[in-house]
């Protein structure tokens, strides 16, 4: 049976497709993506944006745990962008579906097959605090 990447434990209030690839990286046994990741309001960790932002953005790492398999294409591609900090942009993750322990994700970055235990997603950090909650 075919998932998306909302029903995987830890990814319900997150959006990929509008959250920032700052780093692809495999190695052997573990594939891990950089992002600054779009929080839903109905996710634990949300804050009101900071200034000049448009939605809350955290520094995250999904990790793929136990890889035995991975197959990736159409790397390089696409230029990575330079964000307005000077760190590299890959765009979004596209599309993160299951079938089994089948994974595919998609995005400018290209296309990753992998099979692996279920990926996790961390949140990194601290939330900065939020002016509207009291303290």
């Amino acid at each position: 049976m075919r998932d998306d990447y909302p029903s995987f434990p830890g990814f319900e209030n997150a959006y990929l497709e509008d959250s920032y690839v700052l780093d692809v990286a495999v190695h052997p046994g573990i594939l891990t993506l950089q992002l600054d990741l779009l929080l839903l309001p109905s996710h634990p960790e949300w804050r009101h944006p900071l200034p000049g932002e448009r939605a809350c953005f955290r520094p995250a790492t999904i990790v793929f745990p136990r890889v035995r398999d991975v197959r990736w294409t159409g790397q390089g591609v696409v230029k990575p962008a330079i964000g307005a900090s000077g760190t590299l942009d890959f765009g979004s993750v596209d599309s993160l579906t299951r079938d089994a322990d089948n994974y595919m994700l998609l995005g400018d970055w290209g296309k990753i097959l992998l099979k692996s235990d279920m990926p996790f997603l961390s949140i990194d950090g601290s939330p900065s605090p939020d002016p509207d909650e009291p303290a």
